[in-house]
């Protein structure tokens, strides 16, 4: 089984893979162990036909092996191993030019999903870098003419590489964000809320959920769209919270403590399960660095004097 894994990926990095292979390769991930996982990716991204997998990308590889190491007694090392393979099958797409093949003859695509406990770092085909925080996913879309086209949802902080010809469109539910070249973040896991930062450059808003109108944003500025009552605001940004995530930073101002437990099951890829109620809506405002997730709830508990057990990567506040 591990053979034949390493088999495919090798023709899925060569590009010559035909659509039933590339579904039994994924298929063949629920069957091969984590540790012959590893081996296989890093394996398979150093003898690639073409051009071999970046250093750079190879130290983020161990340093989420690292990470999983250290963390193990309250974190799935699975999930370290499927945002690796999310990372290398994004890299080899970006190198060297795959089409996946799901794509149609014109538009060529991919899809990365990064899952709770991890994030990471991406060159889109048209040169757009991309941080995409944990619990994510993002589908790119590109073709010869210079149509470039993402989806997401969860979180992403978008470094758009410019094309005065060309804009670079991001969908997320009913609301379009049309930009050339410009940086900002684009919140996406509240169903309900959906915000966007701007820190440079310009951004128009449109699409059917802001009734046909379109907004320009200017650097600085805040834009909250809710889906529920279709409702649009702008305010003043306060970027250190809005991209905090970026820099490693777990920040928050102003908000629900069970808002903010769900950052913290993000961020660690734990789950928590509340059974202090009465404490769910309490806000509060504070940041968290490099903390393991031991000193985070200990921090808190010494805030909100509660008590909670650690059982692998089920956490019960109580």
């Amino acid at each position: 089984m591990l053979s034949r894994f390493k088999q495919l990926y090798k023709k899925y990095t060569g590009g010559n893979i035909r659509p039933e292979e590339f579904k039994e390769m994924h298929c063949s991930l629920e069957s091969v162990s984590d540790d012959n996982l590893w081996t296989a990716m890093l394996e398979s991204a150093d003898d690639a036909p073409v051009t071999p997998m970046p250093q750079e990308m190879k130290n983020e590889v161990k340093r989420n092996l690292r990470r999983s190491v250290i963390s193990q007694r309250i974190k799935s090392y699975a999930r370290y191993a499927a945002a690796v393979i999310a990372l290398i099958f994004i890299t080899s797409a970006v190198i060297l030019g795959i089409n996946a093949p799901h794509a149609t003859s014109s538009m060529q695509e991919f899809t990365a999903s990064i899952p709770a406990g991890s994030r990471t770092n991406l060159t889109l085909p048209d040169g757009t870098r991309v941080q995409l925080n944990a619990a994510s996913e993002l589908t790119f879309g590109w073709d010869t003419k210079g149509e470039r086209v993402a989806h997401l949802c969860g979180e992403a902080f978008f470094d758009v590489a410019k094309d005065p010809d060309h804009a670079f469109r991001v969908i997320v539910s009913d609301v379009e964000i049309e930009v050339h070249g410009t940086s900002f973040n684009v919140n996406a896991y509240d169903n309900k809320n959906i915000s966007v930062a701007l820190v440079n450059g310009k951004v128009s808003l449109c699409g059917s959920g802001l009734r046909g109108n379109a907004y320009i944003m200017q650097p600085g500025e805040k834009a909250v769209y809710n889906n529920e009552d279709r409702s649009f605001s702008i305010s003043r940004a306060e970027m250190n919270v809005e991209t905090g995530w970026t820099r490693g930073n777990l920040v928050f101002k102003h908000k629900k403590l069970s808002e903010v437990i769900a950052m913290v099951e993000r961020r660690y890829g734990v789950e928590i399960e509340m059974q202090c109620d009465s404490l769910s809506d309490d806000t509060l405002t504070g940041k968290f660095g490099n903390e393991d997730i031991t000193d985070v709830l200990s921090s808190l508990s010494n805030m909100y004097k509660f008590k909670y057990t650690i059982k692998k990567n089920h956490i019960t506040i109580y």
